[in-house]
C-alpha cells in the first residue's frame, strides 16, 4: 500500500504548503497524464494533482470527488506520487476550512445535543432483534 501522510486537519495550516509538506513527491510532477489514463472513474487526475501544486483546494476537491481511491494512478506514476492521498487530503482541507456548516446540520446537532432522540434511540438500542427487523421491514422509504 501506498504511504500515507499522519496528519490532524485540526491543527495544519490552510495554506498549499500542506501538500509539499507531507507528499513532498508533487513536486516531481511530471504531467505526463499517466494517472489520469489509469482512472477507472476516468477522472482528471493531473489536472487535480496540478491543482494542489497551485494550492487550489476547490479544484482539488471538485476535480477528485469520484475518486474510489483504487489506487491505479499511483501504482502507474513514474514520480511515485500517491494521488489519490493527495486528493482526500485537499478534499478535508477544502471541507474544513472554505465549505461553511450548513445551517440545518447545525440545528440537527443541537437537537442531538439536547436530547431530543434520546427516547427513540434508547427505544432502538433496548429492542430485541426480532423487534429490530420488524422495525426495519416497517420503515418509511423515499421513492426511487
Amino acid at each position: 500500500p501506498a504511504e500515507k501522510a499522519n496528519y490532524d486537519i485540526e491543527k495544519e495550516k490552510y495554506a498549499v504548503s500542506i501538500f509539499f509538506k507531507h507528499y513532498p513527491e508533487i513536486a516531481k510532477c511530471l504531467s505526463c497524464n499517466t494517472c489520469t489514463k489509469a482512472c477507472p472513474q476516468e477522472l482528471e487526475v493531473m489536472d487535480y494533482v496540478q491543482a494542489a501544486i497551485k494550492g487550489d483546494f476547490e479544484k482539488v476537491a471538485e476535480e477528485s470527488f469520484d475518486c474510489i481511491q483504487c489506487g491505479l494512478c499511483a501504482v502507474r506514476c513514474p514520480s511515485e506520487i500517491v494521488q489519490y492521498h493527495i486528493a482526500q487530503l485537499g478534499r478535508r482541507m477544502f471541507g474544513r476550512y472554505e465549505n461553511p456548516e450548513p445551517e440545518h446540520l447545525k440545528r440537527r446537532v443541537k437537537e442531538i445535543e439536547d436530547g431530543k432522540f434520546n427516547k427513540e434511540m434508547d427505544k432502538i438500542i433496548s429492542a430485541a432483534k426480532n423487534e429490530l427487523e420488524k422495525l426495519y421491514a416497517e420503515r418509511v422509504r423515499e421513492s426511487d
